[in-house]
């Protein structure tokens, strides 16, 4: 993300469109790396599922005091953007008793962003920019691609540059997401109810600095990251915790001696948070506590993979996570196992 931003010119600055496709460009090139470093690390990412463009500022403001790093992504809606072309060159073993040699075979494709609104991608990204160079936040896109000289389709839906509608599923690539890290956000009205597959741990409402714009919240985040991570490292090592509250004999014991040890943690928080809103430097900015009402769930790995997967409208928020949970663990078998996944519930409206 440093060699991201520090590549722009001044130019490519006062373009937020420019801005957008140069991102694409340099993380389709590091994809592989951000992945293999994150594994390496000990903090998971955390995704957003019901996440679209306008609630990007409302998740990442009130995350970051519990969350590791926020993957945001889209949902494989809207135009493909070309970023560029690559070649690929394989060999093909010939047969010299058929007279058929050997050949080498070179191949162009052309890759592609799908968003549904550029400007406001490249003005996320450059009001975000503190958070992104931190590590606190970062857009995954949704990549296509297609060969030089045939047409261009979105998984055989719609030509370059047109609309398109939804992917089959949600990003196959933020459901990878899932599967390794097991942390995710969602924005929601209806609250995760207790069942065979749901587990809800804690209830308790979040503290968050409001009153900023997004580029000033970046900054004063950014400037205050270190009072941040101890409340994170905190709550990842509660996660961790909850593996095994989860399978004890007396689990409910157990949960809710966990929950009471992460709502202490974050009263202080809140208070600490308070304070820092109080202050004469925040507070001729506009700043405020703020306050969401959350709630961590606790999900079957195999009831949320497959919702994920399941439906692609429900990912962009029109039928709902939980809804499709529930329906989704009532017709497989009884029968579940694996780590449990973790899920922070935030309302859609927060409280000053």
């Amino acid at each position: 993300m440093n060699r991201f931003y520090d590549s722009l010119s001044g130019q490519e600055r006062a373009s937020v469109q420019d801005v957008a496709l140069t991102y694409g460009r340099t993380v389709k090139r590091d994809y592989r790396r951000l992945l293999s470093a994150k594994v390496a690390s000990t903090s998971p990412y955390y995704v957003g599922l019901s996440s679209d463009r306008r609630s990007f500022t409302h998740v990442t403001k009130r995350m970051v005091l519990v969350a590791d790093t926020m993957l945001l992504s889209d949902h494989g809606v809207g135009a493909v953007h070309e970023l560029g072309e690559y070649a690929d060159t394989y060999h093909t073993e010939g047969n010299l008793d058929v007279g058929q040699p050997s050949q080498t075979i070179r191949s162009t494709w052309r890759y592609g962003m799908v968003t549904g609104d550029l400007v406001e991608l490249g003005q996320w990204l450059l009001d975000a920019e503190p958070l992104l160079r931190s590590g606190l936040v970062w857009y995954g896109p949704v990549f296509t691609e297609g060969s030089v000289g045939t047409e261009w389709t979105l998984r055989g839906e719609q030509e370059m540059n047109s609309q398109a509608g939804p992917l089959p599923s949600f990003s196959d690539r933020s459901i990878d997401f899932v599967v390794e890290h097991g942390r995710a956000v969602d924005l929601a009205s209806a609250k995760p109810l207790a069942s065979r597959v749901v587990r809800p741990i804690l209830e308790i409402d979040l503290p968050f600095i409001d009153g900023l714009s997004l580029s000033d919240f970046a900054q004063v985040t950014s400037e205050e990251f270190d009072s941040y991570r101890q409340y994170r490292d905190f709550m990842r090592s509660r996660l961790l915790e909850l593996d095994d509250a989860l399978e004890a004999v007396d689990s409910q014991v157990a949960l809710e001696r966990v929950a009471l040890s992460m709502r202490d943690e974050l009263n202080v928080a809140t208070v600490e948070m308070s304070s820092a809103a109080r202050s004469r430097a925040l507070n001729r900015s506009g700043a405020v506590l703020g306050t969401t009402s959350a709630v961590l769930a606790a999900v079957r790995p195999e009831a949320l993979q497959g919702a994920l997967a399941f439906s692609a409208t429900m990912a962009a928020g029109a039928t709902g996570l939980w809804p499709t949970i529930q329906a989704f663990a009532d017709i497989k078998p009884k029968r579940t196992h694996g780590k449990w996944h973790y899920v922070w519930v935030l309302q859609k409206k927060g409280a000053r």
